[in-house]
């Protein structure tokens, strides 16, 4: 199974080191479209990493439905901090995604980073 993630609307993007920056100003709210098989009661897991001091940590993840055509939009609200590189990816995870018809997959890392 194909699990994707797009952001809409940066207002630029840039390479930091070897991947690819969606920039985003810091009063925008950056929208993830998620796409993937549907099934009835499917829901994928979207997790959220902030970069710090040369690591990746954990800045929350959260359950979110899936639409009847494969396809979830989700918008990341809230004050948002400048400075920081952070990356969002969607899963589907067998047995916590609400069904087991398919093997736990992760779709790729998207990476993003809000300005002044």
């Amino acid at each position: 199974m194909k699990v994707s993630t797009s952001l809409s609307k940066p207002y630029r993007t840039a390479r930091i080191g070897s991947r690819s920056y969606a920039y985003f100003h810091k009063k925008t709210n950056p929208v993830f479209t998620t796409t993937m098989s549907y099934c009835k009661g499917r829901q994928y897991l979207l997790s959220m990493e902030l970069y710090y001091g040369g690591k990746w940590y954990d800045a929350g993840s959260q359950y979110f439905g899936l639409g009847t055509k494969g396809k979830s939009v989700v918008t990341l609200t809230g004050t948002h901090e400048t400075g920081y590189r952070m990356r969002v990816r969607a899963s589907y995870v067998n047995d916590m995604s609400g069904d087991i018809v398919n093997s736990t997959t992760h779709g790729a890392w998207k990476y993003f980073y809000f300005t002044k």
